[in-house]
């Protein structure tokens, strides 16, 4: 892997959903953007929407590439909807560029192969196959118990649950360490959601109606925090999968033997239902349209646990997974692929969760990109909070230190840490970070540069 450079620029091939995701959130780091594509209408209304430049032209044409500042720049992304473009033109700035670190996203298993692409093909630094990032995201969902408000970590068994406060809340009017009381359970709030802003919690903080916690906990005193609030949800034992599509195999392919035997896929086209059959026995496979009202009474799709809305079409699955909560199933989720503005509908039409292919790729992306011990980023509440999983080294401004002894500005907090031993804590301010570490850190947006350059 490339070292990281002291420049700030990074050029985005590709002005499309991916592309304009991955601007925001750099623009939002203190990077300058540059976008780069060969549609005059997407450059401009990049370049109206986003603090950041454009540039007309080909990704595989040097000049334009030059013309971007690709030499001067920290890395190079290409995230346009051809494969083939996006591996050239890696490949070309890998070779033309050697200083600049190239990111691509590549969908076809033609080129990554079922376990994935390694890194230094063409001398491109990172891949990412969106598929295979959907699917995992959706499968750690499913172990998860399908509960929307919940985020997992790579590499600790912290759970973060975003915790809504009703009106008629017991928790209004107390503090944070009154509330940590009364649930009598090991955790840290790391943000609190208010009015639309986002702030950082002391212990005194009072709790309010209508407030947003991030809670960050270890999964069993997740589960008992559920329990007490009643809002516990088992993982699905059966569930039908509408579409068999790409992200349907690549969720399939991570299942047990004996967790895709609970699994039936419907699918109207005769000759996918018949390669999934081959390639999957243990699943039940359903040839018929989704959209015959008939189908959901005649295979008795009512009594499943979980619909997962997986088609090429969001706003069938939009349909599909919200008419399955109508009629009985106990939770659902939809894919979205094309328009993330469906996303905000979702909670609206009953649905539990929405799986978005541009916000799980734009998530890979910018874990590599914020550096080799970040294993885990989640953006929240419309990026104003940023929560991390950081790997402490040696060579760390952090490694040795208490948290008492560490200036975070009030704008950030240390809310796990799991050790070598792979046991999690919630610290407290005499807690010390160790070589090998991994920890949880919540940030406020406008402190995420520092914190990467703190626990970096």
């Amino acid at each position: 892997m490339k070292e990281p450079g002291t420049s700030k620029k990074v050029v985005i091939l590709g002005a499309g959903r991916r592309g304009m995701g991955m601007a925001k959130q750099l623009i939002t780091d203190g990077k300058d953007v540059v976008i780069l594509d060969n549609s005059f209408e997407r450059v401009e209304m990049a370049v109206s929407k986003l603090d950041c430049l454009g540039v007309l032209g080909n990704g595989t044409d040097i000049d334009k590439l030059t013309e971007a500042g690709v030499e001067q720049a920290e890395a190079f992304i290409a995230v346009t909807n051809s494969d083939e473009i996006n591996l050239v033109s890696c490949g070309l700035v890998s070779s033309s560029f050697p200083n600049t670190k190239t990111v691509a996203a590549i969908r076809s298993l033609i080129y990554t192969g079922s376990g994935g692409l390694k890194e230094g093909l063409l001398g491109i630094d990172y891949i990412v196959n969106p598929n295979a990032e959907t699917a995992r995201s959706i499968f750690t969902i499913i172990e998860q118990g399908v509960n929307g408000n919940l985020l997992a970590f790579s590499n600790s068994k912290l759970l973060l649950y975003n915790f809504y406060i009703e009106k008629n809340s017991t928790y209004v009017g107390t503090t944070v360490s009154e509330m940590r009381n009364k649930l009598n359970a090991e955790f840290v709030i790391a943000s609190i959601k208010r009015r639309g802003q986002v702030l950082v919690p002391s212990g005194e903080t009072t709790i309010q109606a209508e407030d947003t916690l991030s809670i960050i906990a270890e999964s069993q005193e997740v589960t008992d925090i559920l329990k007490t609030v009643g809002k516990l949800q088992k993982r699905p034992n059966n569930m039908v999968l509408v579409g068999a599509s790409k992200i349907t195999r690549a969720l399939l392919n991570r299942m047990s033997p004996a967790m895709r035997s609970k699994v039936t896929i419907v699918d109207q086209d005769p000759e996918v239902c018949k390669e999934f059959s081959e390639r999957f026995r243990e699943i039940l496979v359903i040839k018929a349209d989704i959209t015959d009202e008939d189908i959901m009474a005649e295979e008795q799709l009512g009594s499943y646990d979980l619909l997962i809305a997986l088609t090429d079409n969001d706003e069938l699955n939009i349909i599909t997974a919200s008419y399955a909560k109508r009629i009985g199933i106990m939770r659902s989720m939809a894919l979205i692929k094309q328009n993330n503005n469906y996303s905000r509908m979702a909670s609206y039409l009953g649905i539990d969760v929405v799986i978005s292919t541009t916000d799980t790729t734009v998530e890979s992306l910018l874990r590599y990109l914020r550096g080799s011990n970040v294993s885990s980023v989640h953006s929240l509440f419309n990026g104003q909070l940023e929560v991390y999983e950081f790997i402490i080294h040696a060579d760390s401004e952090v490694c040795g230190k208490q948290l008492k002894d560490i200036n975070m500005r009030k704008k950030a907090i240390v809310a796990g840490i799991t050790n070598n031993e792979g046991k999690s804590i919630i610290p407290n301010g005499y807690s010390t970070l160790n070589e090998g570490d991994t920890v949880v850190v919540a940030a406020l947006r406008q402190a995420t540069e520092f914190i990467q350059k703190l626990f970096g």
